[in-house]
């Protein structure tokens, strides 16, 4: 699958170069709303899964109220005090990009192959933050209500390269996870060009999509239905189809509200992504569990 995700990445940064900002940012909401939101619609058949042939219902209804519960609680949060839902919002994600990238790989789960984890994502994350920068101030202007100096980003960055760099010396040390080193330089040095090169958008939307979002899909189905193939793919859009069609039509209903105002729909995609995020995170967490 690597030798395809390559392909397509370089196919990404190739329409960067061909395409206006305002066509990769169309391309970019297209994948998103699809691909992006599909990857986190079947939650709550994955809860079924977690659940099953344990007191079903009550560790059902369980499991689905600490989901529900997550979402109105950080949209909450974003509605109270934006800083701090935008902080936790690329807390998680950092985090969850980063298990999700490194699936398959860990020997044994240990503090530090979290914080690996974690600096992983926080570096994907603060690239495209810093190769954007005058992309990025201007949202988090508008969801936060300030914007940072060019040197937040570029120190963060920074901070969680270092943080990467350290956590893999440790966890290679004690032997708790298998890197290929030089291909992960290798990929690290492919997204670098693409975040530098492509809008804010289109690069996130093409991390986000293409290293996260189908790769999640891909193991979502195989844990729901044995294998990756045509017949689990249809499955799981039977399954999941009405909610991810709930959430497309009302962003899509926003974002012709608010098409002249480009800023406060991201920073509107993000409070959408942020209340979908937390509560995928825990269920993914918990299905690796069982």
């Amino acid at each position: 699958m690597k030798n395809w995700l390559i392909v397509l990445t370089f196919f990404s940064l190739w329409i960067s170069t061909m395409f206006s900002e305002n066509v990769q940012q169309v391309l970019a909401y297209v994948l998103i709303l699809s691909v992006g939101v599909l990857h986190g619609a079947n939650d709550i058949n994955l809860i079924n899964l977690i659940t099953r042939g344990k007191k079903k219902k009550s560790n059902f209804y369980k499991v689905l109220a600490y989901y529900l519960s997550t979402v109105i609680l950080i949209l909450g949060v974003f509605s109270i005090y934006p800083p701090l839902a935008l902080f936790l919002f690329i807390i998680i994600s950092g985090y969850h990009f980063g298990e999700q990238h490194f699936k398959g790989k860990v020997l044994k789960e240990v503090i530090l192959t979290k914080l690996f984890y974690f600096f992983y994502g926080l570096t994907i994350l603060f690239m495209i933050f810093h190769f954007n920068m005058n992309k990025t101030n201007p949202i988090f202007l508008e969801v936060i209500g300030f914007s940072m100096p060019d040197s937040f980003f570029r120190n963060i960055l920074i901070a969680a390269v270092s943080g990467l760099v350290l956590c893999f010396l440790l966890v290679n040390s004690r032997k708790v996870i298998i890197v290929n080193v030089v291909e992960e330089i290798f990929y690290l040095l492919i997204l670098m060009v693409v975040f530098k090169v492509a809008d804010l958008l289109w690069a996130f939307s093409i991390y986000f999509i293409l290293w996260h979002s189908i790769p999640s899909l891909k193991d979502q189905i195989e844990m729901l239905y044995g294998k990756f193939e045509i017949k689990g793919l249809l499955k799981y859009l039977k399954t999941s189809w009405a909610y991810w069609l709930t959430s497309i039509i009302g962003l899509i209903a926003l974002f012709l509200i608010f098409k002249d105002n480009k800023e406060f729909f991201i920073s509107i995609l993000i409070y959408f992504l942020a209340a979908i995020t937390f509560p995928h995170v825990i269920v993914m967490s918990k299905l690796e569990k069982n």
